[in-house]
């Protein structure tokens, strides 16, 4: 093998994104359709430290699919833009009391991230107008970001949140970690994925009941070893262990173990079991 394991991890991201290309354009939910052909615009959420231009690939890619039996146009796409350095915000929080009892909340850690989400929105909204379908990709934590956000956990009451309360019709979560085991060595989220987990408006089900189809889509591709002498399995098993808790038997995308990275159903679940270079 030729490939470092960040190129593997880079390149199995890319395919998992690209996966979730078709079903993001073909979830969108008729009721919130009057027509056969429906207009659909993206919201990206992205994964820690990326920024739009590692999604512009992405976007191009999406911009060609159709969806399912109807005919779904996607329209305008954005990504939450949040700079490399904006992530420095939850450090504000490293000698907080809830930080050390991982009781953190959502609403005042990841303010500034759903501020950037609601201003991608209303970019959006005032591109295509009001009537337009809103599908969500989640990529890594931007997937339980984005839970949260939609389950009312950011607090917000801005004529944006509201609108797309009603005119959210899909989630996609690319290589997302959706829950915190009790088992996990460490709380790397310091309480903020279990607020998530814990509040029923962000499973699975009642986000299908408010007219949002969820889909998850996690890799198996490569297992997590602490003795071998490739060195995608060394680094795969030092991210698994401590969220899981587990030494032995986990595979996943090379960060995010599969254990941990599909919500429960009725969410559809799309497994990658390879990803080919």
């Amino acid at each position: 093998k030729n490939q470092t394991s960040l190129a593997r991890t880079a390149l199995l991201t890319a395919a998992l994104l690209l996966l979730g290309l078709k079903y993001a354009s073909s979830l969108s939910n008729v009721n919130k359709g009057t027509s056969n052909t429906r207009k659909t615009s993206v919201l990206i959420c992205p994964a820690q430290f990326c920024v739009p231009v590692d999604y512009e690939d992405l976007i191009t890619s999406l911009q060609k699919q159709r969806g399912g039996d109807t005919e779904t146009t996607i329209a305008t796409c954005k990504v939450a833009k949040l700079p490399r350095t904006e992530w420095i915000k939850v450090a504000s929080h490293l000698p907080s009391k809830d930080f050390l009892e991982s009781t953190l909340q959502p609403a005042k850690t990841l303010d500034w991230y759903f501020q950037a989400m609601e201003s991608a929105l209303a970019d959006i909204y005032a591109t295509e107008g009001e009537n337009v379908n809103i599908s969500i990709i989640g990529h890594s934590i931007g997937g339980w970001v984005a839970r949260a956000y939609l389950g009312g956990l950011s607090g917000s009451s801005t004529s944006v949140y509201r609108l797309t309360q009603e005119r959210c019709s899909s989630l996609v979560t690319l290589g997302t970690p959706h829950s915190s085991p009790s088992g996990a060595l460490v709380d790397q989220t310091r309480g903020l994925l279990k607020a998530v987990e814990d509040r029923s408006a962000c499973s699975a089900q009642a986000l299908i009941d408010q007219g949002i189809d969820v889909t998850c889509v996690g890799s198996t591709s490569i297992d997590g070893k602490l003795f071998s002498t490739d060195i995608e399995e060394l680094v795969a098993s030092s991210s698994y262990i401590p969220l899981l808790g587990k030494f032995f038997g986990s595979k996943g995308d090379g960060i995010v173990p599969a254990d941990l990275a599909f919500m429960d159903a009725p969410a559809r679940r799309i497994e990658i079991e390879k990803c080919n270079a």
